[in-house]
C-alpha cells in the first residue's frame, strides 16, 4: 500500500510551478500553523512534510484535496481521494486476512494448566495467562 505521504507528494509533483505556488498560497492563508516563511522557499517535500506534521496524514490529504478544488485541480483531487479510498479497502481486507489466518493459528486445544486467552482489541493481540 502506498503511504499518504507518497500520494500527497504525487499530488503535488502533478502541479506547475505557478500552481504549487498558488497551492502554498492558500495552504499559508488558510492554515495559522503553516506560516509564510515556511512556504517561501518550500519544494514539494517540505510542503508534504509539513503538511502532514502540522495536520497528521489524514488532515493532510483532506487539506489537500480541499485545496486542489479551490485551485481548479478537481480530476487530482478526485484522483487523491480514489487513490487513498482504494488504499483504506486494501489494507482493511488485508488486515481481515491476517486476523482470520491468525486466529486459525492461535486454535489450540484446551491445555488445563496452563493456558491462555486470546484478546482481540483493535488491531492488537494480547496474551493472557489464565489461571485456575
Amino acid at each position: 500500500m502506498v503511504s499518504d505521504k507518497v500520494l500527497l507528494l504525487n499530488s503535488l509533483k502533478d502541479l506547475r510551478e505557478n500552481e504549487l505556488k498558488e497551492f502554498q498560497w492558500h495552504l499559508k492563508n488558510d492554515h495559522e500553523s503553516i506560516s509564510e516563511s515556511e512556504m517561501e522557499k518550500a519544494d514539494r517535500l517540505k510542503t508534504v512534510d509539513k503538511m502532514v506534521e502540522c495536520f497528521g496524514p489524514e488532515e493532510a490529504l483532506r487539506i489537500t484535496v480541499k485545496i486542489l478544488k479551490k485551485i481548479n485541480q478537481n480530476n487530482l483531487a478526485v484522483e487523491l481521494e480514489n487513490k487513498h479510498k482504494q488504499g483504506n479497502r486494501n489494507m482493511t481486507k488485508a488486515q481481515l486476512d491476517y486476523f482470520s489466518k491468525a486466529e486459525t493459528c492461535l486454535q489450540c486445544d484446551g491445555l488445563q494448566n496452563n493456558s491462555f486467552v486470546v484478546l482481540y482489541f483493535h488491531s492488537d493481540l494480547f496474551l493472557s495467562h489464565r489461571s485456575g
